[in-house]
């Protein structure tokens, strides 16, 4: 775990401060700013370049993912690897273009009016002009991180894209650009992913030199279509599933509420930021596991990360839910109706994170196929639940059917790991920390809250902190943690 450690490390307090700019830019500031038609546009385009970008990339990642370990000890055809997928970017790219043509319009409900905004020709073409540029980002950062280095992605995602929205946003309030400004800027902020990369390879001296008489043998180019294909597969599944829910929202309610949903959404997506930093370096680590047969190692990651990710999401999960009543307090009315939205998103990401890194387990092994068959019925769910629900509960409905795929699919994974490897990533320590979330909840929601939303905020993070971190530290529910707080106590 030691790599891991020290790159996790650095991505989540990156991704935290990320959280902390995100958290002041999309609830203090946006909702107050922008009327919820506009907030569903900006997170429109979010939703439609994601789903366009993660279907188009023609599985780069998965490429990447499989290939890059084959040829580990060959810098000439790691450097060609490197170039094919940029090849395959701008590919994906042209072979998008008539898809997005054919459905834009449909999409961006372009015949209902936006505050301020004109849904025009050129509008339309910059949003598939952001597409181009995030396959682009696809390829590159899934070449980096087989490297091990996740820092960059973290930084672009977490520091530089949300400082830049909240630049922009004030940008706005001082009435230096407009609303379409706003969009047009942020938009901007897609593109200099990829330039910012290259920067970075270039920096450190990784950018692989163009190779000369290096070519692929035959088999090597079969292995890689059948890698591209299940990797497309893959990531159409997990594009519509990442995004479903907006666009679904949309599609039965309107931009208005996607703007209430998606802002509502973030504070229980919340929860998962430690996640994202451990389960990208963990991949690495786990394809060398299985590479040279070590299973008790990989027993061993599964375990800790299930263990260190429901503590440190359980702590985050009842300082935003138990919170709530002072975010409602400083949001407009509109967002009244999202609590709900909150706990079910919240729980959905505490779920995930108690099974550990079972996606990348069985992405890292011979059996990563099966990760297909899996996203693909995290997604036909997720649509089933969201045509089921919406229309009965709004915006709750979305939440609900997220929560219920969600659960679904990592019920289904953990019956496979343990089916195919014997391994699960409970623990005593699991049940323990659940018990410790629900009595802190039980007695952080006895208390009545003060009039004062700040204070009943600081005054309630207090007491979950106190209550939940200590406890947490003398129980001994997660090792990793406790020697994480045991060093940091040395030093003091």
């Amino acid at each position: 775990m030691g790599v891991i450690k020290s790159q996790s490390i650095y991505a989540t307090l990156l991704s935290y401060v990320g959280v902390v700019i995100g958290f002041v830019t999309s609830a203090l500031v946006l909702p107050k700013i922008l009327t919820p038609d506009q907030l569903g546009l900006t997170k429109l385009i979010v939703a439609v370049t994601g789903v366009f970008a993660g279907v188009f990339s023609f599985g780069v990642a998965q490429l990447l993912f499989r290939a890059y370990p084959m040829f580990s000890d060959d810098t000439n055809k790691l450097a060609k690897l490197f170039y094919l997928s940029i090849k395959i970017a701008f590919f994906g790219s042209l072979v998008a273009l008539p898809f997005y043509y054919f459905t834009t319009f449909d999409l961006f409900n372009v015949k209902e009016p936006v505050h301020d905004f004109s849904k025009s020709h050129f509008f339309l073409f910059a949003v598939f002009v952001v597409i181009a540029f995030r396959i682009l980002y696809l390829s590159l950062f899934g070449y980096v991180r087989m490297s091990g280095k996740i820092v960059i992605d973290t930084f672009i995602q977490n520091i530089f894209l949300k400082a830049g929205i909240l630049l922009i946003a004030l940008l706005f309030i001082f009435e230096i650009v407009t609303f379409t400004g706003l969009v047009y800027a942020q938009m901007l902020l897609y593109l200099f992913f990829p330039l910012i990369i290259i920067l970075y390879l270039i920096n450190k001296k990784s950018l692989p030199k163009i190779p000369r008489g290096v070519s692929f043998s035959r088999l090597e180019k079969k292995e890689f279509f059948q890698l591209s294909l299940f990797g497309t597969m893959t990531t159409v599944g997990s594009s519509l599933y990442l995004y479903l829910d907006t666009l679904m929202v949309n599609h039965y309610l309107g931009e208005a509420e996607v703007g209430i949903y998606g802002t509502l959404y973030l504070f229980g997506i919340i929860v998962i930021v430690p996640a994202r930093g451990l389960k990208s370096v963990a991949v690495s680590i786990l394809s060398k596991s299985f590479k040279d047969e070590r299973l008790e190692e990989i027993e061993k990651i599964y375990k800790k990360s299930s263990a260190v990710l429901l503590v440190v999401g359980g702590y985050i999960f009842l300082g935003v839910y138990l919170n709530l009543y002072s975010v409602f307090a400083y949001l407009p009315d509109e967002f009244a109706v999202g609590g709900t939205i909150v706990l079910l998103i919240g729980l959905a990401q505490i779920t995930d994170m108690a099974c550990g890194v079972n996606y990348e387990v069985i992405a890292s092994s011979k059996h990563y196929k099966l990760n297909t068959w899996f996203i693909f019925l995290g997604a036909l769910t997720g649509i089933a639940f969201n045509i089921i629900f919406i229309p009965i509960w709004g915006v709750n409905g979305a939440a609900f059917a997220t929560f219920a795929s969600l659960s679904l699919i990592n019920f289904a994974r953990i019956i496979a790991v343990w089916k195919l490897f014997g391994i699960q990533p409970f623990s005593s320590e699991t049940l323990k920390t659940f018990l410790l979330m629900g009595a802190v909840f039980a007695i952080v929601s006895f208390i009545p809250n003060h009039d004062n939303y700040i204070l009943n905020l600081l005054f309630k993070s207090a007491l979950i902190t106190i209550l939940y971190l200590p406890t947490a530290y003398y129980l001994k529910l997660s090792e990793d943690l406790n020697d994480m707080i045991n060093k940091t106590l040395k030093r003091f």
